[in-house]
């Protein structure tokens, strides 16, 4: 039997926990990910289907299940846990993402296990880390799970930079323009990379995104990102099996592996 279709039949979901701030383009991700522009179908954890609009409103009361499962039918091989992120600086909110982390690390079966972690960071903001951004990686040791640390809005950055250049160094339009995205990858070292390598469990990878609501901008970088980071024979082919949106990435891997893939759709 190929072995694509053994381990799809024994995992035939690939699981992900999305970690990011409010605006960190987290759900604009997921729906380029999974080639959607409806927004998923959320499960509770038994596979009960929620209804969206009562989930939004008990998340305005502060009321967050990571545990909830978020589902695209366009991809319905992925299966994503939603983590409102840090910005609050609430314990409870890391307390709980490290307990659900610890729980599923105790999944004896790979379905039931976390897969990835996609932490997204937003650059085009004045508060580049938070003091429980870099409380994540150096208390909380994401052990065998890797995380892929996702810079998003990276346009917004060069934005920024532009203006740092004319309004700071008083440079002429044309000179700002040709230095901008120079200037911006130097702020993205000095206050992302940099701050996140020194910390006690570094990211596996970092990812650098523009805008996802731009059709031309694509993900592929995260997904290439992704399968390079897994340590596992199996998750490395789970993953690229359920990447039927990207077929040359997903043909480009399987050459270089020397992996079979036969295509299939999942199903819940």
């Amino acid at each position: 039997m190929d072995r694509a279709i053994e381990y799809r039949s024994k995992c035939k979901h690939f699981r992900v926990l999305i970690i990011g701030r409010a605006n960190a383009g987290k759900t604009t991700l997921l729906k380029k990910v999974c080639h959607s522009i409806e927004d998923p179908e959320i499960f509770s954890p038994s596979g009960k289907k929620l209804d969206p609009a009562v989930v939004q409103e008990s998340s305005e009361r502060g009321i967050h299940d990571i545990k909830n499962e978020l589902i695209f039918r366009s991809n319905p091989q992925f299966i994503f846990h939603d983590s409102r992120g840090f910005e609050s600086g609430s314990l409870d909110e890391i307390e709980t993402v490290k307990s659900f982390i610890a729980e599923r690390a105790r999944g004896r079966e790979l379905p039931q296990q976390l897969h990835a972690i996609w932490y997204c960071l937003p650059t085009d903001t004045n508060r580049p880390l938070l003091d429980a951004d870099q409380s994540f990686f150096n208390e909380y040791g994401i052990g065998k799970v890797p995380v892929i640390a996702i810079f998003t809005k990276f346009d917004g950055l060069v934005t920024t930079a532009y203006g740092e250049l004319r309004d700071k160094e008083k440079l002429g339009m044309k000179e700002a323009k040709n230095k901008k995205f120079e200037r911006a990858q130097e702020m993205l070292k000095t206050n992302f990379v940099e701050p996140l390598q020194a910390t006690a469990s570094r990211p596996s990878a970092y990812v650098r995104l523009d805008d996802m609501r731009m059709e031309d901008n694509s993900c592929n970088e995260l997904i290439e990102k992704t399968v390079n980071v897994l340590d596992d024979d199996r998750l490395k082919l789970l993953f690229v099996s359920v990447q039927q949106n990207n077929i040359d990435i997903c043909t480009g891997h399987a050459i270089r592996s020397g992996m079979a893939i036969r295509g299939g759709t999942g199903t819940r």
